[in-house]
C-alpha cells in the first residue's frame, strides 16, 4: 500500500505531568506524518502526542499534503515544504513550530 505525507491541526492542552502545566493552557500545532491511511496517521498522532504530554483537544483535519500547495508566502511555502520532506525521511511525527496559550 502506498504511503502519503499526511498533515494535520492539532488543538492541544499540557498534560499534568507536563513541565508547561500550570504556567501554559494549551496551543495549536501541525504536524507532518507519513501513513498509509486517515487511521494510521491518527493513530501515530495520538501516540506521539502522548509521549510529548500533550492532550489533542480538536484535531481539525488530517489529509494528504499536496506539495503544490502554495502559502500566502514563499518562505512560508518553502518551510512547509521542508516539514513534508522530513516526514518523507522519518517515521515520526515532525512537528511544526508549537503555538502555545499562556494562563491567564
Amino acid at each position: 500500500m502506498e504511503r502519503k505525507i499526511y498533515w494535520s491541526g492539532i488543538e492541544y492542552l499540557y498534560k499534568s505531568d507536563s513541565e508547561e502545566y500550570g504556567e501554559l493552557v494549551g496551543g495549536f500545532v501541525y504536524v507532518f506524518i507519513k501513513a498509509s491511511d486517515v487511521r494510521e496517521a491518527l493513530s501515530k498522532i495520538i501516540f506521539e502526542l502522548n509521549n510529548e504530554k500533550l492532550n489533542p483537544i480538536e484535531i481539525e483535519f488530517i489529509k494528504p499534503y499536496e506539495e503544490e500547495l502554495e502559502w500566502e508566502t514563499l518562505d512560508k511555502t518553502k518551510h512547509y515544504m521542508e516539514l513534508y520532506k522530513k516526514a518523507e525521511s522519518s517515521e515520526k511525527l515532525v512537528f511544526d513550530d508549537f503555538y502555545a496559550y499562556e494562563k491567564e
